[in-house]
């Protein structure tokens, strides 16, 4: 029922975004809450995974806390669908000149230059001949157009066969 509901919750985002219409209201987030909530909701929905808190206490940011956890968790989902034999999974935070970094770390399968350039299309799904994955695609595709509302950009560091860190960075409020 979880599955079909996020499918559905995503073809919604998607006329919205193809509408011009995924509208939402910025505010103040406390940034080292959204992460201990997202944790928390990883660890239900993935209790064989070790989610590794590296996030700093006392973040704040302008954004909306409920679409960074829609980022968040589709990082997190996707970090568990391609990392099947590797279950650690790290969230974290960094800091540098007044701009923070929010990163999920996987020890999957990694992706080549070739994937890394498609990801983020509409309906792209990294294949792999050892696996299977359902979804439909559509996730960083969302997640993207998310951030980009945030006015930053999703970026990845990958190495095939070594996992990959997704993230993208937000300026601190003082």
């Amino acid at each position: 029922i979880n599955k079909l509901q996020r499918l559905v919750n995503d073809l919604l985002d998607l006329s919205k975004i193809q509408a011009g219409r995924l509208e939402y209201a910025l505010d103040e987030v406390n940034l080292s809450d959204l992460m201990g909530l997202v944790i928390e909701n990883a660890r239900h929905i993935y209790p064989l995974y070790e989610f590794d808190n590296q996030s700093q206490p006392g973040l704040r940011i302008q954004g909306n806390a409920e679409r960074l956890e829609q980022v968040l968790m589709n990082f997190i989902n996707n970090a568990v669908k391609y990392s099947q034999n590797n279950k650690q999974i790290i969230l974290k935070t960094v800091v540098k000149d007044k701009i923070v970094r929010i990163s999920v770390t996987d020890f999957g399968i990694g992706l080549s230059e070739e994937q890394i350039d498609r990801i983020f299309e509409r309906f792209y799904r990294v294949e792999d001949k050892k696996f299977m994955t359902s979804g439909l695609g559509m996730g960083l595709f969302i997640s993207t157009e998310i951030i980009n509302n945030h006015q930053s950009k999703i970026m990845v560091q990958s190495e095939l066969g070594k996992g990959a860190t997704f993230y993208f960075d937000l300026p601190l409020i003082p």
